[in-house]
């Protein structure tokens, strides 16, 4: 399964034109998608880019990006590489820029949320971060709290990292845990925010 995007109109005639002939090519929401059957052992991140520079180098346009998931069998795995491979083509963009092909399974912890339902992703990010994301005036609150989470809880590298005094960052971590009611010394707390901070974001860039 493979999704493409460029703003080029012949886009999808020079996806056609680069897979097989008996591959199904349609018009979807983050793009144009092929469905292909793989030989059994092949490597289809290989293939997906192979299909990418076929269609970048009939298009003149380097930019050309792709997504892709798979090999699942039967009509429902189908859809489902489908969906996973439109994940691939958005939030593997957004992480690695444009002119590349990023298979879904390399979206590393973003695999766990776009897994599930974008209703049960939305609900429990809603859950955990609270006030944090339905309050847009929270939004410096986040990335502090992402940035403290990557940071493994250091002050001093969310201080660096955001430009920020060490008594401003305990201040943010003071509020987002009472916004939250979460214990920041907590391991699985922390992991339970750093999950939904993932849910919050890849559901964004998946809709934008």
């Amino acid at each position: 399964m493979l999704a493409g995007s460029t703003r080029s109109a012949g886009l999808r005639d020079a996806v056609a034109a680069a897979v097989d002939k008996d591959a199904r090519v349609l018009r979807t929401t983050a793009g144009v998608s092929a469905v292909c059957e793989v030989a059994e052992g092949a490597d289809v991140r290989a293939e997906a880019e192979r299909v990418r520079l076929a269609v970048a180098d009939a298009l003149g346009d380097e930019q050309v990006t792709a997504g892709v998931a798979g090999p699942k069998s039967g009509a429902s795995g189908a859809h489902f590489a489908l969906v996973q491979a439109e994940h691939a083509l958005v939030v593997g963009r957004a992480l690695h820029g444009q002119g590349r092909a990023t298979h879904f399974d390399e979206l590393g912890p973003y695999c766990f949320v776009l897994n599930q339902p974008a209703h049960e992703v939305r609900a429990f990010a809603e859950r955990m971060l609270g006030e944090l994301i339905t309050d847009e005036s929270h939004a410096e609150l986040v990335d502090t709290l992402e940035a403290y989470l990557r940071t493994h809880g250091n002050l001093n590298a969310v201080a660096r990292q955001l430009f920020l005094h060490r008594n401003t960052v305990r201040h943010r971590l003071r509020r987002i845990a009472k916004l939250t009611g979460a214990d920041l010394d907590d391991p699985d707390a922390r992991l339970g925010l750093q999950l939904a901070i993932l849910g919050q974001r890849a559901l964004s860039r998946v809709a934008s």
